[in-house]
């Protein structure tokens, strides 16, 4: 008897020990997350992620900030500096032109301009109201080019250019409506002598094509709608305009090849999948197309391999991506930035499909 107990005794270390094996070999396998940071101050509602040499600027919607990160070790990001100013307070556009950053104030109205050239040390160099007096609704995005701010005004409907070429007297020089439905301003990608201006927030949707040739002379040559079609916000790769579509859960490939005054962007590839659950960026690496998923609390992989039929590829969650907004790609990782989160969460985007 006191043999077949020691019997059962080995048996079920033998058994412990393979499953405690099995659980290590798990548990070891390269997880996607590289490094993290939380900061629920410096980091408070984070709205975008702009990467510039070892450099992420993080523009804070909560916070009411510009933060910027130190990511040389994508292992352990750390602030470098922040920017505060009494005219900047939901953070919601921004633009980068070597060391000087532009802001987008949401309810103040304020285009300012920042010397970012010393992270710690950033300072003012100028301001400007964007809107018509008793003007209510939110400044959104924005683009820069060439000495030029190109601005959406959501609650006007309106795109504002503003000269920016004397950072401390910037001026405003024109502004177009850009729809006269329920719609409203939202993002500005700049690609060749056009303004693409996305709205949301309507029935129905539109990319409105701007031609901007002439900053002080800005011309709406036409509209591109769809059912799916939202926000327009995304990154340009050649001539191919990548987008997140948040409210559809859908993402779509923009054609600009042919785009002139008397020919509009067309719609090459579109995906629709619940998996996207409410994107609203979009950053590109290679053949994979990346997206924060809010609903989903985490990251979108999308194959783009070809264009006309994108296929969803996976998605990776985790509790320190809560509510995702900003996110960026470059290299081996992708950068996301948590608005409840408060964190910068740093990927590697080859382990996201291990």
């Amino acid at each position: 008897m006191q043999g077949v107990e020691t019997a059962w005794k080995w048996t079920l270390l033998i058994l412990f020990g393979v499953l405690y094996q099995a659980d290590v070999t798990i548990l070891s396998a390269a997880p996607p997350i590289v490094g993290s940071l939380v900061d629920s101050e410096n980091l408070n509602g984070v709205e975008d992620i702009f990467l510039s040499g070892d450099l992420a600027y993080l523009p804070c919607r909560e916070g009411h900030c510009l933060t910027v990160c130190s990511i040389k070790d994508p292992a352990r990001p750390r602030v470098v500096g922040t920017f505060r100013d009494p005219d900047l307070d939901d953070v919601t556009g921004f633009a980068l032109d070597g060391s000087t950053a532009y802001l987008a104030s949401q309810r103040s109205h304020f285009l300012l301009i920042v010397d970012v050239s010393i992270p710690e040390k950033m300072k003012l160099l100028g301001k400007v109201r964007i809107s018509q007096q008793g003007s209510k609704g939110p400044l959104y995005k924005m683009a820069y080019r060439d000495g030029y701010c190109y601005m959406s005004h959501q609650g006007e409907k309106n795109l504002y250019i503003v000269d920016v070429r004397d950072k401390t007297r910037p001026q405003v020089v024109s502004k177009i409506p850009v729809t006269t439905d329920r719609d409203g301003a939202y993002c500005v990608t700049m690609h060749g002598d056009y303004a693409l201006v996305g709205t949301v927030f309507g029935k129905q949707n539109r990319l409105a094509v701007v031609n901007v040739a002439d900053p002080t002379q800005p011309r709406l040559v036409g509209e591109l709608t769809d059912p799916y079609l939202s926000e327009a916000i995304g990154t340009v790769v050649g001539d191919r305009f990548y987008i997140a579509c948040w409210p559809h859960d859908a993402m779509m490939v923009i054609n600009l090849a042919e785009m002139s005054d008397s020919k509009l962007p067309r719609i090459e590839g579109t995906l629709v999948d619940a998996r996207l659950s409410k994107p609203n960026r979009c950053a590109v690496v290679g053949e994979r197309a990346y997206f924060p998923i809010i609903e989903g609390d985490g990251v979108g992989v999308v194959d783009i391999s070809d264009p006309a039929n994108p296929r969803f590829v996976t998605s990776f969650s985790h509790p320190l991506m809560k509510r995702p907004y900003g996110l960026a790609a470059r290299g081996d990782f992708v950068f996301v930035g948590a608005r409840t989160g408060d964190s910068l969460v740093i990927l590697n985007r080859r382990d996201l499909e291990k």
